[in-house]
């Protein structure tokens, strides 16, 4: 197989020519005026970090899946998607939108149940199972993954139809075990009146970052009150996510060959990093900070541009609180950053990124208006 692929990030320079990025915001705090002990500061900061909730989606909406006729090329896309470590990456390297992706996954499944039952009957026939019964129950078990396909657009299709598309899914040992990869990782059966047979789409993983309780400590000059420093840094942020979809599939038994359940697969585990610059300003009053970061990798599938990104976003500041008095007070500060990925324009993955500012230096005296 070829080299995976990964996101290329986008220079700090070139930032402003993605739609989206032209303008950075900028997010301003105070410090209290009241101060408090230097473990209450640090308490406050544990508690403005921790308390700091993922973000709140919409989910997308399940649509109808296409169904595919599976060939060996089709698989072995599927499977370098679930091989990698940058899997929206490699989607859109592999020229696999999500809309192909979902089918894919879903003809490969039903070729999969398919497979799964036709052993059954090799069993219970050796078995010396009556063979009339046991080729009636087949018949219906044909007849049904006829109608799976259906669901998903592929209409009328015989029994040697099925048998083809079972074998190009045996017909390579790496393709058929990352299927079965993927086929094991469902989640969360559904009860019956859920979502139509070839309904689904991607879903949308959410977080909140918890490795990022960090403090990122600043000494200050004296003259802080008199002379703001300002600057940026790079903060190095990374996650992991499981690039998931949900579609209500074909998982039958030998004798309920009807079963549909809604369940999530989980095509692939993705990691992501990026370097978030951060510029700041920060003062004896308070603070202001802003920062982005952007990765991305685009190819054009059927004469359309598609692209996946991730990219990390300052979306908040707060002053906490502040210790000390005379000439040395410790500033407490807390930074939000958001990160969030997307394969052709789907939401695959959103979380927030809390941490800590520490910075010391001299108090505000009396006469200073904050």
């Amino acid at each position: 197989m070829a080299a995976p692929h990964d996101l290329v990030q986008v220079s700090p320079d070139e930032l402003s020519s993605v739609p989206g990025f032209a303008t950075i915001r900028k997010h301003s705090a105070k410090f209290p005026k009241r101060a408090t002990s230097a473990a209450e500061l640090r308490a406050r900061q544990r508690r403005f970090i921790k308390s700091t909730p993922p973000p709140t989606v919409t989910q997308p909406r399940p649509k109808r899946v296409e169904a595919v006729r599976l060939t060996t090329a089709q698989l072995t896309k599927l499977r370098a998607v679930h091989e990698s470590q940058a899997a929206t990456a490699e989607m859109v390297a592999q020229k696999l939108e999500p809309d192909q992706t979902l089918g894919v996954l879903y003809s490969s499944v039903a070729a999969l149940e398919y497979t799964k039952l036709k052993a059954e009957r090799q069993r219970r026939l050796k078995k010396g199972e009556d063979r009339a019964r046991v080729d009636a129950q087949w018949a219906k078990i044909v007849d049904q993954a006829g109608d799976v396909f259906a669901a998903g657009g592929l209409q009328n299709l015989t029994e040697a139809g099925i048998e083809r598309m079972a074998k190009e899914l045996s017909r390579s040992r790496a393709n058929f075990n990352a299927v079965v990869d993927i086929a094991n990782s469902a989640t969360d059966v559904a009860a019956s009146g859920g979502p139509k047979l070839a309904y689904g789409n991607f879903v949308t993983v959410t977080d909140r970052l918890a490795d990022f309780l960090d403090l990122v400590v600043f000494p200050t000059p004296p003259n802080l009150c008199e002379r703001p420093i300002q600057g940026s840094y790079t903060k190095h942020l990374s996650a992991s996510f499981s690039l998931s979809v949900r579609i209500t599939v074909w998982c039958p038994t030998w004798t309920n060959p009807f079963r549909t359940c809604t369940q999530t697969f989980t095509i692939a585990s993705v990691t992501f990093s990026a370097g978030l610059q951060v510029n700041y300003r920060i003062t004896c009053c308070g603070v202001t900070a802003s920062g982005a970061a952007y990765a991305q990798i685009c190819a054009s599938i059927v004469g359309i541009t598609v692209c996946a990104s991730c990219s990390a976003k300052v979306t908040g500041v707060a002053g906490i609180a502040k210790s000390g008095s005379g000439s040395s007070c410790t500033y407490g500060l807390g930074v939000v950053a958001e990160l969030k990925c997307t394969v052709a324009g789907v939401t695959v993955f959103q979380a927030s990124a809390p941490y800590g500012w520490t910075i010391t230096g001299p108090c505000p005296p009396a006469s200073l208006p904050c």
